[in-house]
Order: structure tokens, then C-alpha cells, then sequence
């Protein structure tokens, strides 16, 4: 019990060990380019800290999926990467506190007729701790690290766009009736959706829309919908879902929901 208790003292004394270094322009770089050309940009970041800090900025493949994973890949890995494309500098920033400083970067796309569709990697920022060792071993308590990816996304041309709708079911978790699909890009052009849900009665009478907007989903990943039903008696409804790429290709389906 006397150890628990000085241990526990040790934890509240203990000052914890933050990373202040943010981004503070946008974290979506988006540019269209034809192959052969070249658009540069620039990452601005901030230390919002009382105290000097280090910034690494390093490059990194960027997928998603709809079951929640989230992966930080090795620059080039992901089929569609246009890590190789891109250069940066600096890759490395020592802040004053309140300084902000930018990170130039350049993307070259190559003089391949054959590209077409959209590319994309991510830059990433993270605060890095520059204390010896010896301080460091000294410190007690949690210092997480924060780390901000900026997407750089090049759109070449026109490019095939599908949609493959995964995974539909009705869920009553907890009570809470909603209805949930996987939306996966199985196309060649990154895009930001707009998913709908036209709900019918038995009757064939309009019983309702809901709507949400996502941010730009790519090629080979995919993203989870859900869409409250709470508000519906229970009852057969006809459920019409459709997905907008905000251009001409608009993809839909349609369900049979029993509440």
C-alpha cells in the first residue's frame, strides 16, 4: 500500500511533456496537373509553446479504410503514391516560441501519357524531443506525440470513376436503429461524396432523406456511412441510397429495411 501511494505521488508531481508544434494552413493540399508539369506549395506551422521547438517533416504513403484502420505507409507502397514526385524543404525546423516558419514543397509529375485518375502521399510534421538523454530518462509522465499529415493530392486528367457499396445492414446496437454500408472507390479519381437515403413506406409515400458529406475518398480505400433511423416508426420501408461524386457519375442502390 506504501508503494502504491508514493507512486502515485511521483505521477501528480510529475510535469507532463507536450508537443506544440501545429500545422496551421491546410491539411489538403489538391492540385490538377497534366503529366510533364510541376505546381509547387507551402506548409505553414507554428509553435504555439512557451518553450523552443523541433519540427521533423518526413514523407509517407496514406490509406484509409472502412473499418477504421488508418494506415502511414513507406513513401511508395500505395499503388496510386506520388511520394517519388514530391520534394520538400526543410526537413527539419527549430521554432521560437510563437515563431512560424513554412515548408516549401515541389511536386513533378512524370511526362507519362499513360497517367490519369488521381495520386497522392501525405507530409507529416511532428514535434520531436531534442533533450539529452539524460533528462529524458528523468522525466516521469505521458508525452504523447502529435504528429499532423497534410495530403498532397494530384489529379491528372480524366479518369474512370466506381463505386462499390459493401456491407449494408440494419443495426439496432443499444436500441438505436440506423442503417450502415461500406463505400469503397474502386475507381481511378479521388472524390468528395455525397451520400443520400430516400426512405419510402409500404405505401410507396416518401418517408424521409438523410444526407451526409465526406471528405475526399480515394482510389482503393473506403469509408463506413451510417445513418440514424431513430426517428422512424416501426415498419417496411424501401431505402434508396445514392452516392454523388459531384460530376456526371452518380451510383445508387436499394434496400428493403424491416424496423
Amino acid at each position: 500500500m506504501k508503494h502504491l501511494s508514493l507512486l502515485a505521488a511521483a505521477l501528480l508531481c510529475a510535469a507532463p511533456v507536450a508537443a506544440q508544434v501545429s500545422v496551421v494552413s491546410s491539411t489538403l493540399e489538391e492540385h490538377t496537373a497534366a503529366p510533364g508539369e510541376q505546381y509547387t506549395g507551402t506548409i505553414r506551422v507554428r509553435n504555439t509553446a512557451a518553450t523552443a521547438q523541433t519540427a521533423r517533416v518526413s514523407a509517407s504513403d496514406y490509406r484509409f479504410l472502412a473499418d477504421g484502420r488508418t494506415f502511414y505507409e513507406q513513401p511508395g507502397t500505395v499503388a496510386r503514391s506520388n511520394a517519388a514526385w514530391v520534394r520538400f524543404s526543410p526537413s527539419r525546423l527549430s521554432l521560437a516560441p510563437g515563431e512560424e516558419a513554412t515548408v516549401a514543397y515541389t511536386v513533378a509529375v512524370p511526362a507519362q501519357a499513360s497517367l490519369r485518375g488521381s495520386y497522392w502521399s501525405v507530409l507529416m510534421v511532428e514535434t520531436v524531443d531534442d533533450a539529452p538523454a539524460a533528462v529524458r530518462a528523468g522525466r516521469v509522465g505521458i508525452a504523447p506525440t502529435i504528429r499532423y499529415a497534410v495530403q498532397l493530392a494530384t489529379h491528372v486528367g480524366q479518369a474512370e470513376r466506381r463505386i462499390a457499396l459493401e456491407g449494408a445492414r440494419l443495426t439496432t446496437e443499444g436500441g438505436a436503429k440506423a442503417f450502415e454500408v461500406n463505400v469503397a472507390n474502386t475507381g481511378e479519381q479521388a472524390d468528395r461524396l455525397e451520400l443520400r437515403v430516400d426512405l419510402f413506406d409500404a405505401e410507396g409515400a416518401p418517408a424521409g432523406r438523410l444526407s451526409s458529406t465526406r471528405g475526399l475518398v480515394y482510389p482503393g480505400t473506403s469509408i463506413h456511412q451510417r445513418f440514424d433511423l431513430a426517428s422512424l416508426p416501426p415498419g417496411t420501408y424501401r431505402a434508396l441510397l445514392v452516392v454523388d461524386t459531384g460530376s456526371e457519375d452518380v451510383f445508387g442502390a436499394e434496400y428493403t429495411l424491416r424496423l
